[in-house]
């Protein structure tokens, strides 16, 4: 079964800190608003438009967006990788394994 949390610190006498997924999930989707071109879709019943992956303590981030229509796909697809990597590194000192990126279609 996969983790809900990513442990910072092993456990020590004062104890252990961890994030939840949820956290990281907040700090992408906010990551994506942050970035012009680039708009995360709406959940749908049986699809989330971000993925939050734990497994052996490694995290990995997939994000389903839209880009807008006359913007570099390559250029916003990079800048989104990398301000995601980097607000989390900023915000946990944690760093993700993988940050993959799927454009799924364009906003007119």
């Amino acid at each position: 079964m996969a983790q809900d949390y990513v442990v910072l610190n092993e456990e020590n006498e004062l104890g252990m800190i961890a994030i939840n997924k949820s956290v990281l999930q907040s700090i992408a989707e906010i990551s994506i608003d942050e970035i012009e071109n680039s708009v995360l879709i709406s959940s749908a019943r049986f699809t989330k438009p971000l993925q939050i992956r734990i497994e052996d303590n490694k995290l990995n981030i997939s994000a389903d967006l839209k880009v807008r229509y006359g913007a570099n796909v390559q250029a916003t697809c990079e800048l989104v990788q990398n301000k995601i990597y980097e607000n989390i590194l900023q915000m946990t000192g944690f760093k993700a394994n993988e940050v993959t990126v799927n454009v799924i279609g364009f906003e007119f």
